[in-house]
């Protein structure tokens, strides 16, 4: 591999964790000496709840983040199985090649972790500037340097590395025999046959469902019942994610079935299904972001309409009263979607790096098809089909688990309140997500199908 060359992107992904860790970790100081210059004391236990909060969103931010990173490196590492077999072939062992990657993931890591820092840092000090010049903020001193930002730095560090440790282990099962072989992908049976994957994928899937079945029920009798299903919620979903490659080739499937009578089509559908680990590892982060928005903002609007429905009830209550509470709903659920929806982000960079490289992957069978009699606006409308088609299979699957996991939050925080809770699906919300990620999936297509239709079919055709 060329280096950090060739994992820019995932320098991206490391830099946009730091920056997101380091505003989080410089706001909650900033609050406090702001509400200090107004006069409010015993603010420590502000501070603590602040950074609490800030330190799960970076929590969340960094799982994303490792998932979308491994998933890199092991879609580099698939492109790269023959030029790998041949190090074998000449004496390179598994396990050498393996510590130059995990190498290179430290240096990633270390380089994406410092530029965030400093963006994160300059961004935080110009909010600052910008909200007490306009008089949102006291006119006092603030720390935008407190000991506590070497603490995402390490974290992004440590979590890239260690993507890195697990997306790389595919090179221990590269054979030299390998070398003579065109195929840089296993094949459906392969994956499926991982039986420690499968194993890990099906314990954390029932082991969260228990859990989150122990706050239901008991979320008639305490709000305590919150934290039960919230761990259950967390584990099974990580299920899901180690579970990738089982879960999303059934969907990818049926959403490839829409449309396949165009010929085109159906060659993308297949396209998709004849290699499901990458599309596996190319959806894979965004339903995880999608997941994350939609459980946030289901929960939120669930509380909204609970607490509503409750205090229309108290006798006194007036319009202004309930538009007032209205009002603070929206703002929240604003502040908490721009929060949540920068691991969203993160997913994405994820989604546009794992499409560009399946596409330069393949310039040999894009080629073929050239030469076979397809039309290089075929071809073109081929790739984003596909892509169209794993984006879809990702916000669907991200809109269900949302939904789910949003209203067993809603129903083990609010059951003692004795209203019933059905699942509130905010449209904004929804609207945002599918026009985004379309957006996406064309986007992550324009460089990548522009470079391989650059090469003439007998050049793509000769490529080793």
């Amino acid at each position: 591999m060329n280096g950090l060359r060739a994992f820019a992107p995932t320098i991206l992904v490391a830099a946009l964790g730091t920056t997101f860790g380091s505003a989080l970790v410089i706001a909650p100081g900033v609050v406090t000496e702001a509400l200090g210059a107004s006069g409010l004391s015993d603010l420590a236990a502000v501070k603590a709840i602040l950074s609490v909060v800030g330190w799960l969103f970076l929590g969340i931010a960094l799982y994303v983040g490792a998932i979308v990173t491994a998933n890199t490196c092991a879609t580099l590492i698939a492109g790269q199985t023959r030029l790998i077999a041949l190090q074998r072939l000449v004496g390179a062992t598994g396990a050498t090649l393996r510590r130059r990657i995990t190498r290179t993931g430290l240096a990633v890591g270390v380089v994406g972790a410092l530029v965030g820092a400093v963006v994160g840092t300059g961004l935080s000090a110009l909010f600052v500037v910008v909200l007490r010049g306009n008089g949102f903020l006291p006119d006092t001193a603030y720390t935008l340097l407190p000991w506590e930002l070497v603490l995402p730095i390490v974290a992004v560090v440590l979590a890239t590395w260690g993507a890195f440790g697990v997306g790389s282990r595919r090179v221990l099962t590269v054979t030299p025999l390998e070398a003579l072989s065109s195929s840089i992908e296993p094949s459906h049976q392969d994956i499926r046959s991982g039986r420690a994957r499968t194993v890990w994928s099906i314990v954390l899937t029932a082991l969260g469902g228990v859990l989150m079945v122990v706050g239901l029920v008991g979320s008639g009798s305490s709000p305590l019942a919150v934290l039960p299903a919230a761990l259950g919620g967390f584990t099974s979903f990580a299920g899901v994610a180690i579970g990738a490659t089982l879960v999303m080739p059934p969907v990818l499937q049926l959403i490839g079935r829409i449309g396949a009578h165009d010929p085109v089509v159906l060659l993308a559908g297949r396209n998709a299904m004849r290699a499901p680990g990458r599309s596996s590892r190319a959806t894979i982060g965004l339903v995880i972001g999608v997941t994350l928005l939609v459980t946030f903002a289901v929960a939120l609007g669930i509380m909204q309409r609970t607490l509503e429905t409750v205090v229309s009830h108290q006798p006194g209550l007036t319009p202004r009263m309930v538009q007032e509470q209205t009002d603070f709903f929206v703002q929240l659920n604003v502040v908490v979607s721009v929060i949540v929806g920068f691991s969203a982000v993160i997913a994405a960079v994820g989604v546009v790096n794992a499409l560009a490289l399946g596409v330069l992957q393949r310039r040999r069978e894009l080629g073929l098809l050239r030469v076979l009699g397809l039309t290089g606006a075929q071809v073109r409308r081929m790739i984003i089909t596909e892509a169209v088609q794993m984006v879809v299979a990702a916000v669907v699957t991200g809109l269900v688990l949302g939904t789910f996991y949003g209203w067993v939050g809603g129903q083990t925080l609010l059951g003692t309140l004795g209203q019933p809770i059905t699942p509130v699906l905010p449209l904004p919300t929804v609207m945002i997500v599918v026009v985004g990620a379309l957006v996406l999936a064309v986007v992550a297509t324009i460089a990548p199908v522009r470079r391989a239709m650059r090469v003439s079919p007998t050049e793509a055709l000769a490529v080793d």
